[in-house]
């Protein structure tokens, strides 16, 4: 994509799964030499080390990577993002794409902090030291919390819950009290929120780069049960077209768009029966024969959870299985006209790339799966 500009583009959480992914698609439109990537480390070198061998993972050309320079590490970390003040590059930043975050599904002590204060401490460093233009903060879909009926079509809206018991896991309480400080802490930021939902997968290489949340459909296959009723829907969208989505807000010239959804839509969304009969299509098997518990029986899997996936600590599963059957029974999908009409076409369905998934992490046991996201 040609720009007008030559400014940096600084992009945190490099390192991570959707953040990498954005830092290989502007290298893919030839923006790799404006990067600035605040990356954690020891030292520069240790730093660059890491980063480039996320964007290798995910899919980054060698010739793309020998030209990122140890020169485009911004070292720092969320928990001391502050150190980044002095450092003169700032002058040079135009753009900022705000990846990075804590996103375990467990309850980190340091949520709050690394969630919340360090994006707002972020934003003011770059208010004051950087020429911005656009300030892309990545939150999420299920920042708008579990208080609509199951089955809705959720639009977009700025006001979103901030009592801890509308949201089913800390992470997205945080990204929603986040968006809340960074509108009223730092009014003038020219701030663009993207809020992804459910990302899973690579549409050219399945889940070898993060079998992140993939693995909870492989759990329930597994074990012949589910909690949500299999003609319910799932807002999936891969992480590569995200990406590309990202850079599309990140590099147009103009945009209007203060607030979008980069999501499945009830149009490209699946139903589980549709994935699970994909995923029996990969295995050469059968569709399943699947149970429906209500969340309260969960604990009559766990004989099951012990013959089925016995890598797997049995505790954590049946934890697992009822957290990420509360996502599941809430059938939530979310409105992306505003995303298409910002010219982002939509997603391809998860059902047309969840074989390669499965196909690409099926040396891989549940519980090594399980790792992306109980860290």
């Amino acid at each position: 994509m040609a720009n007008e500009h030559d400014d940096l583009i600084l992009l945190t959480g490099a390192t991570g799964f959707l953040g990498g992914a954005v830092a290989v698609e502007l290298m893919r439109q030839r923006q790799g030499d404006r990067l600035l990537l605040m990356v954690r480390g020891a030292d520069a070198a240790s730093a660059y080390a890491r980063v480039t061998s996320q964007l290798r993972r995910l899919g980054a050309p060698e010739e793309s990577l020998r030209r990122l320079r140890p020169a485009q590490i911004l070292l720092a970390s969320l928990e001391r993002v502050e150190s980044i003040a002095g450092d003169t590059r700032l002058a040079r930043v135009g753009v900022a794409i705000h990846c990075a975050a804590h996103a375990s599904f467990t309850a980190h002590p340091a949520m709050g902090a690394l969630n919340v204060d360090a994006s707002v401490i972020l934003a003011h460093l770059l208010q004051r030291y950087a020429p911005l233009r656009r300030f892309v903060y990545i939150g999420t879909a299920m920042a708008c919390g579990n208080r609509q009926p199951a089955g809705s079509d959720i639009s977009e809206s700025a006001a979103l819950p901030l009592d801890e018991r509308a949201h089913l896991v800390p992470y997205t309480h945080s990204k929603a009290v986040c968006e809340l400080l960074l509108r009223k802490m730092a009014p003038a930021l020219p701030l663009v929120v993207l809020r992804p939902s459910i990302v899973v997968g690579h549409t050219r290489l399945g889940c070898a780069p993060s079998a992140s949340i993939y693995w909870v459909f492989r759990a329930w296959r597994a074990l012949g049960a589910s909690v949500a009723e299999l003609r319910q829907k799932i807002d999936v969208v891969p992480v590569d077209w995200c990406a590309a989505a990202v850079a599309a807000a990140a590099l147009r010239p103009e945009w209007k768009h203060e607030l979008l959804h980069l999501s499945a839509g009830a149009q490209r969304s699946c139903s589980f029966a549709d994935i699970d009969a994909e995923l029996a299509r990969a295995a050469g098997e059968s569709p399943g024969a699947y149970g429906i518990l209500p969340p309260e029986r969960l604990p009559e899997l766990l004989p099951r959870i012990r013959e089925r996936l016995p890598d797997c600590n049995p505790r954590l599963m049946l934890r697992a299985l009822r957290l990420y059957g509360g996502f599941a029974r809430l059938g939530y999908t979310f409105d992306n006209r505003a995303m298409q009409e910002a010219g982002i076409p939509p997603p391809p369905p998860l059902t047309r790339y969840i074989g390669l998934c499965a196909q690409s992490v099926a040396h891989q046991p549940v519980s090594q799966q399980m790792a992306w996201d109980f860290k």
